[in-house]
């Protein structure tokens, strides 16, 4: 069963390859993560599909499979254990009761009312980098965006914003050891400040998300205060972490496949949206999901599985399945039908998948309409 090292730069230069050969080898293979060891990560289109979907077997909260955490660690400080109860890592019907509450602003309607909005914020933040003469769009551009959209969906004040901008740092997307400590320790005082802001916006209503979620459910069961510090923190990291490595990675592979930008520039709206989901199944930011566990003992493709055993679905691997997708290697931003799996599956698909697509495609219209000319200084591939 092959070992994936998901992190390292052999990896990340030539991912497709090596996704592809493992699927050769047959629907298993391992990975290695800090503090819990080696995981088996299901690799084919089909096989995590149908895991992904199937809540009856395989429970996302690891307590339903034995458990004594949602994490299913032995040890979690409560900051982590607060953080941990989230909508990511929960089974129906608490799930279905936190998503029905935050589910309507992330709506396509909703999110298509935001484009122009969306890309009215990408055009100031672009300007922004002309007048300043910044020109790492990573922080310029691909995280800022991101990251002052899900700010002003959730409706933080500015200070609220300034605080949770200063202790998040670094915490989504950690991968070593030491770096997820550091996070652990930054959890606490960004939890502090989020409850100051429940507090200002019980006494002062105002437009946002936050405000919303605050004051749902006054008619009947409300959100406590750990429930909304772990629905902000998800939305949060999931909003900006997310979609900043999406549009990254999306326009460094646009910028570095030959014909390419000027393809995406060629099209029209349709297009260009056909183009963002061939991106998102090409690049595939989010490389596997969260884990599940089987609920009971069971066979599955071959493999003997122990009840509460991780199992995680590896969706960069199931985005290049050759049974689902010609040429699988190949970016065709004219693919259709395009049932890749970079959104996740099921009913943990991803809340805010069309928030995602709307802010991708601003980033790439305003970048490619603008800048005709637009290349990568220096060498490409010495970008990490």
């Amino acid at each position: 069963m092959r070992l994936f090292d998901l992190t390292s730069q052999d990896y990340l230069r030539a991912p497709h390859e090596q996704l592809l050969a493992a699927m050769e080898e047959g629907p298993w293979a391992q990975t290695k993560l800090p503090f819990i060891g080696r995981l088996k990560l299901l690799l084919g289109h089909a096989e995590c599909q149908a895991l992904l979907k199937d809540q009856d077997k395989f429970a996302v909260d690891a307590r339903n499979a034995g458990h004594k955490s949602a994490f299913g660690l032995r040890f979690l400080p409560r900051s982590l254990k607060i953080m941990a109860s989230n909508l990511l890592t929960m089974d129906d019907p608490d799930h279905r009761r936190l998503r029905g509450l935050v589910d309507e602003p992330f709506h396509r309607v909703a999110i298509d009312v935001q484009r122009p909005v969306i890309r009215e914020t990408c055009e100031e933040i672009v300007e922004t980098m002309l007048r300043t003469g910044a020109r790492d769009l990573v922080t310029g551009l691909c995280r800022e965006l991101p990251q002052r959209v899900i700010f002003d969906l959730l409706g933080f004040s500015r200070d609220a914003r300034t605080r949770l901008q200063n202790v998040m740092a670094g915490i989504a997307g950690s991968t070593s050891a030491f770096a997820m400590i550091r996070a652990v320790m930054k959890l606490k005082p960004a939890q502090a400040a989020m409850r100051e802001e429940f507090e200002r916006v019980r006494a002062e209503p105002r437009p946002g998300l936050v405000s919303e979620l605050v004051h749902a459910g006054e008619d009947g069961e409300k959100m406590s205060d750990d429930e909304l510090l772990a629905m902000v923190f998800v939305l949060f990291a999931a909003g900006q972490e997310t979609t900043s490595h999406f549009i990254s990675s999306a326009v460094w592979t646009l910028l570095t496949q030959p014909g390419k930008a000027d393809e995406y520039r060629a099209g029209d709206e349709d297009a260009r949206g056909v183009a963002v989901d061939e991106l998102m199944r090409y690049c595939t930011p989010v490389q596997m999901t969260k884990p599940r566990h089987p609920r009971a003992p069971l066979m599955l493709h071959g493999q003997a599985l122990q009840r509460g055993e991780r199992v995680l679905a590896l969706l960069a691997s199931a985005n290049v399945d050759p049974r689902v997708f010609d040429n699988p290697a190949e970016l065709d931003l004219k693919r259709r039908p395009n049932r890749h799996l970079g959104w996740g599956g099921g009913p943990h698909i991803c809340l805010g998948l069309h928030l995602a697509r709307a802010e991708a495609q601003a980033a790439f219209d305003c970048l490619f309409d603008r800048f005709p000319g637009l290349a990568i200084d220096g060498d490409p591939n010495a970008l990490k």
